[in-house]
């Protein structure tokens, strides 16, 4: 794109050269010659038309011609057929008409307009150039062409003293790279920046670039895009207020309002910050960071102070796959799955997702805590969950009484959205209220250290414990709040997110004073959110 618009700026500078060096305010005879001089009776005394081998000289300016009228009283010239403008013997204007006005120093070309340098080719209908304000200009469509590089506009303007070319309606620039379609276009000659101030799209093979505001960096291949700026890929867009977007290193990065958008996992990251990089296909977003992935039926909302995306290799299938890390004060909302932690990772090669440091979830009409969460899914659908490092799963009976299981570690099995096995090992210990008639009948508690819980629609059916295995059944008039709670009971329903605002309420969980944090200090991965410093400035 610098090229082609540096040959049109090129070349309408050098008609600027051709007929605006004289810029002397005070009027000059144009001076004419040819092989015949012809006088009409009918004609007035000023006009003379001049035959064969017409040499007109204005100044520097020099143009050669067919036939032309020259009209004396007011300086002015009409030529016809062969029109050819010379300036150094390197600079060649053709047409079929000629117009030019001495007293007022305007030039108009007219009809198969060609202005030529070396292999480099303006055409048009219609050129004029204004030498009193150094403005030339074509109208009614043209056309540069040169080595590969073509640009078309209905309107093309070259303003000399700003050192600006200016392009208006159905601009059009292609070189073997990219296409541009443009409303308007402007262009320093000297900064080598492209303003873009209407609809534009900048088309590649590797993306499609649009926006209605900002410039382009022709020098260093960068630009900056405002107002409905998006780039698209061909697995993802980013969107935003302002892009700033290299397109040599194909990276992207946003000011307001970011949205990548995945299209091949389905995922939307948000952030008032945020950049993507097309090569190495890492992202990342902050200030007010949210992921969306979109099921078919259902969409998990999921906010955390940064989230990042990167490249994976999958080891069985070789393919490329993704990987999403979420830092800090993470909450997650689904119609049917909702929680909290601080930090979480998931990986699209196994689907699985990990959550870190105090994780709750509560699914299924179950609060899940541990140090650490999984959860596993095929085809988008959950089947199964571990909790490591203090496991604990509480279940409401009912609005007094909660059946609460707890264990080193736990395993629980999921088919068609309903948990219905668990194993517990060590230290298992679990509270549960039978029913009779749906009436509470007492408090079971057992103990082992290991078990296994079969359910049947959210309630135990049947338990089987393994090593040195106890428990009773209490009625519940002889219960104490001893006997309804097991050690680190927290019910935490209040911290629930309730919709999809919800994540991004600030709150903390209380804490758990009886669970030990054996990932105090633990770290998932040293992140540098610092994006490249340098910034173009308009």
């Amino acid at each position: 794109m610098r090229r082609t618009f540096a040959i049109l700026v090129f070349l309408v500078y050098a008609l600027v050269t051709v007929t605006g060096q004289d810029n002397a305010p005070k009027k000059r005879k144009v001076e004419i010659t040819g092989k015949k001089l012809v006088h009409d009776s009918k004609m007035s005394e000023s006009v003379r038309l001049i035959l064969g081998d017409v040499k007109i000289t204005h100044g520097n300016v020099i143009m050669y011609c067919d036939s032309a009228y020259f009209y004396s009283d007011s300086n002015r010239v009409e030529a016809y057929n062969h029109i050819h403008i010379i300036q150094n013997d390197s600079i060649h204007l053709y047409g079929d008409y000629l117009e030019y006005e001495g007293n007022i120093r305007y030039v108009r070309v007219r009809k198969n307009v060609r202005l030529v340098k070396k292999e480099m080719v303006l055409t048009t209908q219609n050129l004029d150039y204004d030498r009193n304000k150094d403005i030339a200009f074509y109208f009614g469509g043209g056309k540069i062409v040169d080595d590969g590089n073509t640009l078309t506009s209905k309107l093309g303007y070259f303003y000399a003293n700003e050192n600006e070319a200016f392009f208006k309606d159905s601009v059009v620039a292609k070189n073997d790279k990219y296409t541009i379609f443009s409303d308007t276009l402007k262009y320093n000659t000297v900064s080598k920046i492209t303003n873009i101030l209407g609809p534009t799209f900048i088309v590649s093979d590797e993306n499609i670039i649009y926006c209605e505001d900002g410039f382009y960096d022709t020098a260093n291949d960068v630009s900056v895009l405002k107002k409905n700026s998006y780039v698209e890929g061909k697995t993802s867009t980013i969107k935003g207020d302002t892009i700033y977007y290299d397109r040599k290193r194909r990276f992207g990065e946003v000011f307001g309002h970011m949205q990548l958008i995945d299209t091949v996992n389905n995922i939307v990251i948000k952030g008032g910050y945020g950049y993507y990089n097309e090569l190495t296909k890492r992202a990342f977003a902050t200030k007010k960071a949210t992921l969306l992935q979109v099921y078919q039926s259902d969409t998990l909302y999921l906010h955390s102070d940064t989230l990042r995306m990167d490249p994976v290799q999958d080891t069985v299938t070789n393919e490329e796959s993704r990987l999403i890390r979420a830092f800090h004060h993470v909450k997650f909302y689904r119609s049917d799955f909702q929680g909290r932690c601080d930090s979480m990772i998931y990986d699209f090669r196994d689907s699985v997702n990990i959550f870190y440091h105090d994780p709750v979830l509560w699914a299924m009409g179950n609060q899940m805590t541990a140090q650490v969460i999984k959860l596993y899914t095929k085809n988008k659908v959950l089947y199964k969950a571990e909790l490591e490092n203090g496991a604990f799963i509480v279940a409401p009976e009912d609005t007094l009484f909660y059946d609460q299981l707890k264990g080193k570690r736990m395993t629980g099995y999921i088919k068609d959205n309903v948990l219905y096995r668990i194993d517990v090992e060590g230290n298992a210990q679990t509270i549960y209220y039978p029913k009779d008639q749906e009436v509470v009948i007492g408090a079971n508690k057992a103990e082992s250290s290991d078990m296994t819980i079969f359910l049947d629609n959210g309630h135990i059916k049947d338990i089987i414990m393994k090593n040195t295995p106890k428990g009773n059944l209490k009625p519940p008039v002889f219960l104490t709040e001893k006997d309804e709670k097991l050690p680190g009971f927290r019910w935490l329903e209040d911290y629930r997110p309730k919709s999809r605002y919800d994540i991004y309420i600030q709150d903390e969980l209380p804490k758990d004073e009886d669970a030990t944090n054996i990932y105090e200090g633990f770290q998932i991965e040293d992140i540098k959110t610092t994006a490249p410093e340098k910034k173009l400035e308009k």
